[in-house]
């Protein structure tokens, strides 16, 4: 018995190194993503988007062939860096979001379940998490799929779609002179991304 304790305490360390040598943490980096946000109104559709995409990924060596031991991912985008083309409508927008107090979207990943086995370095996952905005949270779930570019690369690729008033937002009515309708948004908002993490270069 005392031999089996003074070896597991001999090779237990270096087990958890070799572990600990094989996660990596995969950064957001600059132009590396872009957000698109897409909505109906009485007046048709708009969009709004953003290259602005702040976060990370947490994972062993072998994602997302293996998920191993639960992937940590964590994304968030500054509110200020979502435009629309039009100043009116991005002024609105800030203000509708209350910038200055909740300046970021926010999305932490609580699940990725697997659709299928990976093939290619690709893989498809119902990836279950937790979006605050507003500083309301609430959860979700989106399709996303994760495919490994090379080995210090990731992108990420996904869509949901999400209600305005699931945190608390009226969707917004723009009026002309004399307090006429000019413009209703619909609730529903659709979010489609694409995120190409990487391991920062020593």
């Amino acid at each position: 018995m005392k031999r089996i304790i003074v070896s597991l305490s001999l090779t237990l360390p270096l087990a958890l190194a070799l572990g600990a040598a094989e996660a990596l943490r995969y950064d957001s980096q600059p132009g590396g993503g872009k957000i698109t946000l897409e909505g109906k109104s009485t007046l048709g559709g708009w969009t709004m988007e953003s290259a602005a995409i702040g976060g990370f990924i947490e994972a062993d060596a072998a994602f997302p062939e293996s998920i191993g031991a639960k992937p940590r991912v964590e994304v968030n985008i500054p509110v200020r860096q979502i435009k629309s083309g039009k100043k009116a409508m991005d002024t609105r927008m800030l203000s509708e979001m209350n910038q200055p107090v909740y300046p970021r979207i926010e999305y932490r990943v609580l699940e990725l379940k697997p659709k299928g086995p990976p093939a290619g370095g690709k893989a498809e996952f119902d990836a279950t998490g937790a979006l605050t905005v507003v500083g309301v949270t609430r959860t979700n779930t989106m399709a996303v799929t994760i495919t490994r570019v090379d080995h210090t690369k990731l992108k990420v690729n996904g869509s949901t779609t999400v209600k305005m008033s699931d945190h608390g937002l009226k969707p917004p009515t723009f009026t002309v002179l004399g307090g006429a309708d000019l413009m209703k948004a619909d609730d529903a908002v659709k979010i489609t991304f694409e995120w190409t993490p990487e391991v920062e270069k020593k």
